[in-house]
């Protein structure tokens, strides 16, 4: 049975594929993305999906990392977000 993996680990990758997600969504042509091509790429990429995509994105929006439209389910990134992505 595999060693469960410490807290610390597991916030240090969260921390990861945040900037990752957000350097993903950067890239992307006007820095916006729908919810679903965002979730995509946080599963395919990262293993974030479900609970913890919801808590990553919670975390943009809080943050002020992403402008998010509930009417379009677009995210798009803001100028802090650029920011952490690139830090």
């Amino acid at each position: 049975m595999p060693e469960p993996v410490s807290e610390d680990k597991q916030k240090a990758y969260f921390e990861k594929a945040r900037k990752g997600v957000l350097g993903w969504l950067a890239k992307r042509d006007g820095g916006a993305a729908t919810l679903f091509d965002m979730h995509e790429h946080s599963s395919g990429r990262y293993l974030v999906a479900h609970q913890a995509f919801s808590k990553m994105m919670e975390s943009f929006v809080a943050e002020k990392l992403v402008d998010y439209d509930e009417a379009t389910r677009m995210a798009t990134i803001t100028d802090a977000g650029r920011r952490l992505a690139e830090s």
